[in-house]
């Protein structure tokens, strides 16, 4: 699940993962589920936790937390008064693509989107071989 929302500094409308500013002192992992909640109504489930960087060292300290969320249950989403965004389902089968053609531009949504295909990838393989 992605969001589509506008972005001002680009004048432009952009396809992205879930995310929001961590609190001080807030858990990331917390953070995570809240901004779930809040902008696709994804509620339980499983976080993996897929890594974690820096989005532009030599300009700022920003760290990047990025989650996997898995066997959430969607409910209505509850954006803040602030929050103006739409709800896009992509497979994440077609991401590849659509990173490709431009339609992805986001960075941590790249990321993001490739790190989860690859994790899906491993732990199906692990599956497959335990079955045997």
């Amino acid at each position: 699940m992605l969001v589509k929302q506008f972005r001002y500094p680009l004048g432009s409308t952009l396809l992205e993962i879930p995310a929001g500013k961590l609190g001080k002192g807030e858990d990331p992992r917390d953070c995570a589920a809240r901004e779930l909640k809040e902008e696709i109504g994804a509620e339980g489930g499983r976080l993996i936790h897929l890594v974690e960087f820096y989005t532009s060292p030599g300009f700022c300290d920003e760290i990047l937390y990025l989650y996997l969320a898995l066997d959430f249950e969607k409910k209505e989403n509850n954006l803040d008064d602030d929050e103006f965004l739409e709800v896009f389902e992509l497979k994440l089968t077609d991401a590849p693509s659509f990173i490709e053609n431009g339609k992805i531009k986001d960075a941590k949504t790249i990321i993001g989107l490739l790190l989860a295909r690859d994790y899906l990838k491993r732990d199906a393989k692990i599956g497959e071989k335990s079955k045997k």
